[in-house]
């Protein structure tokens, strides 16, 4: 077999029911010969729709974290590369493009790519998402959690591309706020076990646990120009806002339950010996 892009790469994908997202995302990869599907167990049309590509292999395992989700993802790979997706990730045809070169002639170790939010198929004027890298060598990176998420450790250099990938997720409201709910469970732990030495700026202002919401807001709004972008814009504004809410509400939790002294054993009286006492 010739050695092309399209068997160099195999993308993974994990998914726990995302029939509003996948098919997009799927139409956008018919030039590789595998992509591997990691799903945990959906209950919606989510393995209808990956079956339906005839590229398209899929797997299941029970969800426990995502580094050891994305790592068993990467041991039912056979090519060189991993190009590792969410279920809401769009390719555009320029990234689709400047893989197939980084393949062909590869200088980095891994590739880290930008992200463009879309909120009802509308590009935003910008948003917090935050690089990360999705094509890399198999043999040399292996991803590790951190806090609510997962992180990858590159052995070797890691290259920029120049393209992007479309972020366009359209999971509804209540399957939205049951996830982030989640994830600020794992990241106030994160939090409250971390020491305050050597945590960035970025911590530190939400253990404040007042400022990020508030910081949040204003920085999507006037900073990203938000505001420009009608009701689109807010809506990115108030669900980035909730997610930090979210977890300052865990953090207050957490805090203080980690102060509350240990309750005194409760005393109990036997009835009998307490009507002798009062008899006497």
């Amino acid at each position: 077999m010739e050695l092309t892009s399209s068997t160099l790469i195999t993308a993974l994908i994990l998914t726990k029911n995302e029939e509003p997202n996948l098919r997009r995302v799927l139409d956008r990869l018919t030039w590789l010969q595998r992509v591997v599907i990691l799903d945990s167990f959906s209950t919606d049309a989510t393995l209808d729709i990956a079956n339906s590509y005839p590229n398209v292999e899929v797997f299941q395992r029970k969800f426990d974290t995502h580094g050891n989700q994305w790592n068993y993802g990467l041991s039912l790979l056979k090519s060189k590369w991993a190009l590792t997706l969410d279920a809401d990730y769009v390719l555009t045809p320029e990234f689709t493009q400047e893989t197939k070169n980084i393949v062909a002639d590869p200088q980095d170790t891994a590739y880290e790519t930008t992200f463009s939010f879309l909120v009802f198929g509308r590009k935003l004027f910008g948003d917090n998402t935050t690089p990360r890298p999705v094509l890399f060598d198999i043999d040399k990176c292996i991803y590790f959690d951190d806090g609510h998420t997962q992180r990858l450790k590159v052995n070797g250099t890691t290259g920029k591309y120049k393209s992007y990938i479309l972020h366009d997720d359209r999971k509804s409201l209540s399957r939205w706020l049951n996830n982030q709910d989640g994830y600020a469970i794992k990241e106030s732990k994160k939090l409250v076990s971390s020491p305050a030495a050597g945590m960035p700026m970025s911590a530190k202002i939400r253990k404040t646990k007042v400022l990020a919401p508030f910081l949040v807001f204003f920085h999507c709004l006037f900073v990203k120009r938000l505001i420009f972008n009608g009701w689109e814009g807010w809506h990115y504004t108030l669900q980035r806002t909730m997610v930090e809410i979210l977890l300052a509400i865990r953090l207050i939790e957490d805090e203080k339950l980690a102060e509350k002294p240990e309750p005194e054993p409760s005393l109990v009286i036997n009835q009998d010996d307490l009507k002798s006492h009062l008899a006497k």
